[in-house]
């Protein structure tokens, strides 16, 4: 591997892990926020909270068992940031949450619409800009969303 080449895969690297962590942070926000977050990390949560699991540990499992079970089927989609994704935010989530809700509600109010729709926002453009990052070093995609890529590219439900 030429020097160029190896700089250019740690830079990739550090900012797929950047990118995943702010998305982690951004899931935070929206958990604060009591107004939602994404289907997967939703079920994650209440899965977990229902076994009295740690989020990390359960993510890291289930994503596990997903990913094992799209690999047989189609591997293309996977590359080294498909394992920051399916380590990272679970822990990263379940460590802030805890932090930020002290400190951020010690400035904002728990029932304020104004103050819930700041957290919101502020998640949606952490999120957006955490996304942006982990996916424009095309390192791989997660196991939750290769399922959708595996039933498009193996033909399955399309509408037209």
């Amino acid at each position: 591997m030429h020097r160029n080449d190896s700089r250019s895969l740690l830079i990739r690297l550090c900012l797929s892990v950047v990118g995943t962590s702010i998305i982690a942070l951004g899931i935070v926000f929206f958990r604060l926020s009591s107004l939602g977050i994404d289907p997967s990390t939703a079920a994650d949560i209440g899965i977990s909270d229902t076994f009295h699991w740690y989020l990390g540990n359960y993510q890291l499992i289930f994503n596990l068992i997903l990913f094992l079970t799209i690999c047989i089927f189609d591997r293309s989609q996977f590359g080294i940031g498909t394992l920051i994704n399916m380590s990272l935010p679970g822990y990263i989530v379940g460590y802030l949450t805890p932090i930020l809700s002290r400190v951020i509600f010690h400035v904002l109010s728990k029932n304020s619409i104004p103050d819930i729709t700041i957290l919101f926002v502020c998640g949606m453009a952490i999120f957006s800009l955490g996304i942006s990052l982990y996916t424009s070093v095309n390192l791989g995609v997660s196991p939750y969303d290769a399922v959708a890529l595996l039933f498009e590219k193996k033909g399955g439900l399309v509408i037209e």
